[in-house]
């Protein structure tokens, strides 16, 4: 039986990691952590060492630093003011601005990375490489930051202008932040802008100076990297991390090839490590062999690769290490057979390890619901990767929740784990909030029992402001014929929904208030108006932007929202202050042939008798005549046509004689002459 647990529980035995302290100001409890954490090193193994000097920070600063830069970067330097001796201040500030820097630059290919992301990874680069001189400049012992500066190195390039200080001891001249106007909303996120002093020392430090001329000699790739690998390695005299960091950027996705990681795993750089230690540098070489994509039907290919992962798994590997394996070996069986008995298998030698990503969670619990409901490795996979992982922590949740997959029944349990995936993975407006953690474990649950058993999932992935969870509450309790149906409820949602940008929400409000305009006992129609309208416009115009930036394409929307313009224009228009608006969205339809468009101004300014406001004859024929030259076979041209130009000799005399005084070229929609 797999416990369940509160987060306050688990985090409360995980001494290693204490939450809050820079958030609350804690600065003598900061300076124990890591004076603690400082002090380990001299008798705990390095490799373990190096893992947690890393990895325990990044999980207590990670939602500060993401979600309150400012207020991150506030009390780092009020921490710096209240121990000045100290040099821990200087090692979190570094990995601050290491952290934004790699967070503008992202995990995407170069040429998916916008102008805006590179401009605002290079200005968190300045301070980066500045705050790292500082802390060198203040103590030897921020040797550990050197890692961020490799990383740096290549994600970004080194700056031109460091090699000039620190090998030609040329201060730059104008070393200062430049931020474009259409890059300041990213740039304020991490406290960037055009006034943020760069502080960089006068001389280089004394750390430095002993390393200066390796700077020039390093003839190996990715050298300005290998720089600051050389200092991490001598001043740990281990370095194992940085080394297998080093290792990663030597794959050919990074221009060089496998047997550049093997010569150098065998170079004097390497001499100090063990047989198991340098398993780890090949591992990487091992598993970037399988780290492909295949489709279903390249059995022999996939077969191939079954076979290079069951002879990986014979060699000499760390028992995290070996899990990844088990997982691509699951999914190289995955491909071949989704209901494949061998998976079960590596689910069950990996589910132990914090080492899944959200596309093989998703796997696992597609196995498990179809193949394995009387194992419990699902419970032990949500167990292991909670902390880290938003899907994870949602997933513990829901099996607290119901007491599934060996897990103990406890839905209070729940909500504190829904809380923890949303520090884990902030909610965002739609369309990029679509798919959640929440979505990534709901929608694998969704069709059980006419979702029954994820209701209160959703419910509280929307209090929590998950837009996904949002909608889909409303949609199920809008089912008429559900037992969950909810009229209040639904409309409670769906607001939710439409207030954080959800497209077919924003649509649905708007109905909802239309329908509230036209009911015949409603006294005040023109404010129901204002706020269909106000929905309406906002979905249209986020559809739009959404669709020019290809983030979001919905095409049907976009014709349901001008079918509804046009259909519905004769309600707005008794409110010419309101129907402006969407004449003129219709004009602009209008102008690029949309027939619809054309027929509702032409019968707009034709309504003498209801809409005198708008009675234009001219105006009326010319845009009739528009939508004639388009299709005059459509039914509702003929159908405005005949309304407009009437059936007698005198009414069609006067629709003709108009259209002799409007030039050609005046009328909307014309064909191009044809050469």
């Amino acid at each position: 039986m797999i416990k369940s647990e509160y987060t306050h529980e688990v985090f409360r035995k995980d001494i290693h990691c204490p939450q809050g302290l820079l958030e609350n100001k804690n600065y003598a409890e900061l300076e124990n952590f890591f004076n603690v954490l400082w002090q380990s090193r001299s008798y705990k193994l390095p490799q373990l060492w190096e893992n947690e000097w890393f990895d325990q920070p990044k999980q207590m600063f990670k939602d500060i630093f993401l979600n309150h830069g400012i207020t991150a970067l506030k009390h780092i330097n009020e921490w710096h003011l209240a121990f000045p001796e100290s040099f821990f201040p200087y090692i979190v500030r570094v990995r601050y601005w290491a952290f934004w820097a790699a967070e503008y630059r992202g995990q995407e290919w170069s040429s998916n990375v916008t102008d805006e992301m590179w401009d605002c990874a290079r200005e968190a680069q300045k301070q980066l490489y500045a705050s790292a001189m500082q802390a060198f400049a203040f103590s030897a012992e921020t040797w550990t930051i050197a890692l961020h500066l490799l990383n740096s190195a290549v994600h970004l390039d080194e700056p031109e202008w460091f090699a000039e200080w620190m090998l030609k001891r040329r201060y730059p001249s104008n070393l200062a932040h430049k931020i474009k106007p259409s890059a300041q909303a990213m740039a304020q996120k991490s406290g960037l802008n055009q006034d943020l002093k760069i502080d960089l020392p006068q001389d280089v430090p004394q750390l430095l100076q002993k390393y200066l001329n390796l700077k020039e000699e390093i003839d190996l790739p990715q050298a300005d990297a290998a720089f600051w690998l050389k200092i991490f390695i001598e001043e740990s005299g281990f370095g194992l991390l940085a080394v297998r960091d080093y290792c990663w950027y030597l794959l050919p996705r990074w221009g060089h090839d496998h047997q550049a990681i093997i010569d150098f795993a065998q170079s004097d750089w390497c001499q100090h490590f063990s047989e198991i230690e340098k398993s780890e540098l090949n591992y990487i070489v091992w598993f970037d062999t399988l780290d492909t994509s295949f489709d279903k039907d390249q059995t022999l290919e996939i077969k191939k690769y079954i076979q290079k992962a069951q002879a990986i798994l014979k060699r000499p590997l760390t028992e995290r290490n070996r899990a990844v394996i088990y997982l691509k070996l699951a999914y190289f069986y995955y491909l071949l057979d989704e209901n494949d008995p061998r998976i079960l298998s590596c689910y069950q030698n990996a589910a132990d390890y914090p080492v899944f990503d959200e596309y093989e969670l998703d796997r696992a619990i597609y196995f498990w619901r179809h193949n394995a409901q009387d194992s419990d490795f699902l419970g032990r996979i949500a167990l292991s990767n909670r902390k880290r992982l938003a899907s994870a922590a949602v997933l513990y949740g829901f099996l607290c929740q119901h007491g599934w997959c060996s897990v103990e029944k406890n839905p209070l349990v729940a909500q504190s784990w829904y809380e923890q995936a949303k520090l884990l993975e902030a909610p965002k407006a739609y369309p990029e909030g679509r798919y959640c953690c929440f979505f990534r474990v709901a929608n694998n649950f969704d069709d059980d029992h006419g979702y029954i058993f994820i209701i209160d999932l959703l419910h509280q992935g929307a209090d929590l402001g998950f837009v996904y969870c949002c909608f889909n509450a409303g949609y199920i309790h809008s089912l008429a014929e559900h037992a969950l149906y909810d009229v209040n409820q639904e409309l409670y949602y769906a607001k939710k929904a439409a207030d954080q940008g959800h497209y077919i929400a924003m649509y649905n409000m708007g109905i909802h208030y239309l329908n509230l305009s036209m009911d015949e006992n409603q006294s005040q129609p023109k404010e129901y108006l204002k706020k269909s309208l106000g929905y309406f416009e906002q979905s249209r115009l986020g559809l739009e932007k959404s669709q020019q930036d290809h983030r979001y394409i919905n095409s049907d929307l976009l014709n349901d929202l001008i079918d509804i313009y046009v259909t519905r224009l004769f309600n707005f228009s008794y409110y010419p202050e309101i129907a402006e608006q969407i004449i003129a969205v219709l004009k602009t339809k209008a102008h690029k042939r949309h027939i619809a468009a054309m027929c509702a101004i032409a019968r707009l300014h034709f309504d003498l008798k209801n809409r005198p406001h708008y009675y234009d004859y001219a105006e009326a024929v010319k845009w009739c005549q528009a939508a004639y030259l388009q299709d005059p076979e459509h039914d509702l041209v003929k159908e405005v046509l005949y309304e407009i130009m009437g059936n007698t000799k005198r009414s069609i005399k006067k629709y003709n004689q108009t259209i002799a005084n409007i030039a050609a070229s005046d009328i909307p929609g014309r064909q191009d002459v044809l050469i």
